[in-house]
């Protein structure tokens, strides 16, 4: 008898067709070594109210409706780190130099594209395969002294078990991982003297449009953007106070306006992508041109050194100039 501990898979692949499972998912599509995380449905109990005459005893329950929805977390790497990223932002830019890919990513403004995945769960104890996913969040994350992780938000309209698993040991992403030292930010062109930090994207995808005479999702749909950063520094002044619970940095006194500055943070491999020509490393830049450091409070306490957690919130004041850009080089000329 088998196992039912941390052996398992997750491939997703790009989807054509609406409603229909991409067929070559399992041959095709972005291998991933996931940390935790499934898609397995959840679903209610549907009991009823309490009924004045009625029993002391529930008579009777239905099964309510079904979502496939769930976070994935994996240690980031350069590859499939491209398709999350096609996930919650759109389609990539592509152009290729000798043996380099750099996609770049701007947030659409439209429908988001759709994903089929096949996840095998535990040793054993089921294969799904979804169809029709989005990918309503991501978060990034990474310590001084720790890997690049993240997780990824997804929710499907459809599912079946059962299904054969396919074996995803070509199919899995193996480029380098990044570490904290291969990380670096920069605020207002300043470098941030950042112990961690973490990125969080969500598209507040609607996941409760239900339809009479259906167990099943009808649409997944987009609703506000929002994308927030998280630092943790130690501060040698009050600027960064001051600019964020008075307005700005020269100020004595409390103010209505906001200071907006750009922020970008740039990840990098150790490794050179194999064939690359000059040697380029893998790489991630995130550039967000306006962001709003939020108001936050100060707390010293006995001889502790003061931290502060700073929440940084990307905005888009002028239409024209997107949210953030992502570039991402790596050795893949086409997402899976």
């Amino acid at each position: 008898m088998g196992f039912l501990s941390q052996a398992g898979h997750l491939i997703v692949r790009s989807q054509t067709t609406p409603g229909v499972y991409e067929p070559d998912t399992g041959t095709a599509g972005m291998g991933v070594k996931t940390r935790g995380g499934t898609l397995a449905p959840s679903r209610e109990l549907l009991v009823p109210d309490p009924e004045i005459g009625g029993g002391r005893d529930v008579a009777d329950a239905y099964l309510g409706t079904v979502a496939f929805s769930g976070d994935i977390d994996f240690y980031a790497r350069f590859e499939s780190l491209g398709m999350f990223l096609k996930g919650v932002l759109g389609d990539a830019a592509v152009a290729t130099a000798t043996g380099v890919s750099t996609h770049t990513f701007v947030p659409t403004d439209g429908v988001l594209p759709l994903f089929s995945a096949e996840q095998r769960i535990a040793n054993g104890f089921e294969v799904f395969q979804f169809s029709d996913i989005k990918m309503n969040t991501l978060h990034l994350e990474a310590e001084a002294n720790g890997y690049l992780m993240g997780t990824v938000g997804m929710i499907a309209k459809n599912a079946i078990s059962g299904a054969t698993p396919s074996d995803p040991t070509t199919l899995y992403d193996n480029t380098p991982m990044a570490v904290g030292t291969n990380i670096t930010v920069t605020y207002n062109g300043v470098t941030l003297p950042a112990q961690s930090f973490s990125l969080d994207i969500t598209n507040n995808l609607e996941d409760d449009n239900f339809r009479l005479g259906s167990f099943f999702l009808n649409d997944v749909t987009e609703k506000r953007r929002e994308m927030t950063m998280g630092f943790t520094i130690r501060p040698q002044d009050s600027a960064y106070w001051r600019q964020a619970v008075y307005g700005t940095p020269a100020s004595t006194s409390v103010g209505g306006l906001t200071t907006k500055q750009a922020t970008v943070i740039n990840i990098s491999t150790y490794e050179d992508i194999p064939g690359s020509t000059p040697p380029t490393k893998y790489s991630l830049v995130i550039t967000v041109p306006k962001s709003i450091i939020a108001p936050f409070e100060v707390s010293p306490s006995g001889d502790d050194v003061i931290e502060h957690d700073l929440e940084i919130r990307a905005v888009r004041p002028d239409p024209a100039v997107d949210l953030t850009t992502f570039v991402l080089r790596n050795g893949l000329a086409a997402l899976a």
